[in-house]
């Protein structure tokens, strides 16, 4: 059995110490290109969203590389995601390829304790560590959000991060990780700083694999701090699980949605509009929606983050992202957003 599973932005890190800390033998695809996003499409079926043929794109590339076995998480609740397990194996089958498509929902401890044969106290070791590198991941994430457009030399903040996330991805033992948070300070403290700079603050918004996944959606976070944007970014995997396992954030999140959003639309919809309310009362100067395109949730709620912005008075710029996308499309409305945004904070 040799187990492999789609990349999510820099959570890879995490995913893999769980699988070598329960024995797995695994298989991580190369990071995402667009040739292999060109394949996955090419076996999906056309009306499926574009996580889903990432995904298979993924798939193919661990599949040459051995994997017969994958994983995916599987969301429960309305959205369509929840049927992507045997969906894709069965487009994978099609194609010839004969490999099982695992999901894994809310019993993901349970289940792959089982599947690894490992004892509940080491499965609950490995889960400890991969969760403390997530959280890491997520630190290192949120720092260079912050110092990308404050940094002085052009990439700086860039070349430190994916240096700590190299030394995050090799460590093995729980007391360097538990002391990494240290070296992550220290790291990001050395880099040079512009003097009395004032930039617009953007929240990035939407369903979660087109926000986290900067391959998806084309390093929007990198390109807006280059441009001279301090972003910010809510929806994290951490936030993801809490949001799953505490009732308290789920009838929290629906109070705040409730003069908008009355009932539940799956995926990450209420979610969605939660920040939108949440960044216009912070004081945001803009907001970025970014979907998948054909997206069901983040379809429906579009129209509630237009009447959002025309109470709050916020610019509002919004994204569906599919194969088809172009990324100097991206880049030119990118740009002319944040020319406006800069214009207004004049």
């Amino acid at each position: 059995m040799k187990v492999t599973f789609p990349h999510f932005g820099n959570y890879d890190i995490a995913f893999e110490s769980l699988f070598e800390k329960i024995g797995l033998n695994y298989v991580l695809p190369p990071k995402t290109t667009p040739f292999d996003i060109e394949r996955g499409a090419k076996i999906s079926p056309e009306m499926y969203c574009f996580p889903f043929k990432v995904n298979m794109g993924n798939y193919l590339r661990a599949i040459e590389k051995g994997a017969n076995l994958i994983f995916i998480w599987q969301n429960p609740g309305l959205c369509r995601q929840k049927y992507y397990a045997k969906l894709q194996e069965k487009a994978l089958r099609e194609a010839g390829f004969q490999v099982s498509v695992i999901g894994l929902g809310p019993d993901i401890f349970l289940r792959l304790k089982k599947i690894a044969r490992v004892s509940f106290f080491k499965m609950s070791l490995a889960t400890y560590f991969c969760l403390k590198k997530i959280k890491l991941i997520e630190e290192i994430e949120r720092k260079a959000r912050f110092l990308r457009p404050r940094e002085r030399n052009l990439g700086e903040t860039d070349r430190v991060m994916e240096g700590l996330l190299e030394q995050l991805k090799k460590i093995k033992k729980l007391g360097k990780l538990l002391s990494f948070k240290r070296e992550i300070k220290e790291s990001f403290a050395k880099i040079e700083l512009k003097k009395d700079q004032k930039f617009p603050k953007v929240g990035i918004i939407g369903e979660i694999f087109t926000v986290i996944d900067g391959m998806t959606n084309y390093q929007i976070e990198k390109k807006l701090g280059q441009l001279g944007v301090d972003v910010s970014r809510k929806l994290t995997l951490s936030e993801f699980i809490k949001h799953g396992l505490f009732p308290w954030k789920r009838k929290r999140a629906q109070k705040i949605a409730s003069p908008y959003l009355k009932s539940p639309v799956g995926g990450h919809g209420l979610l969605t509009v939660v920040e939108m309310i949440e960044y216009a009362k912070e004081g945001y100067d803009g907001i970025i929606h970014l979907l998948p395109m054909g997206c069901m949730p983040e379809t429906t709620v579009r129209p509630i983050l237009q009447q959002i912005k025309e109470e709050k008075k916020i610019p509002f710029l919004s994204f569906s992202i599919d194969e088809q996308s172009s990324e100097t499309g991206l880049i030119t409305r990118l740009e002319a957003f944040v020319d406006l945004l800069k214009a207004q904070k004049l």
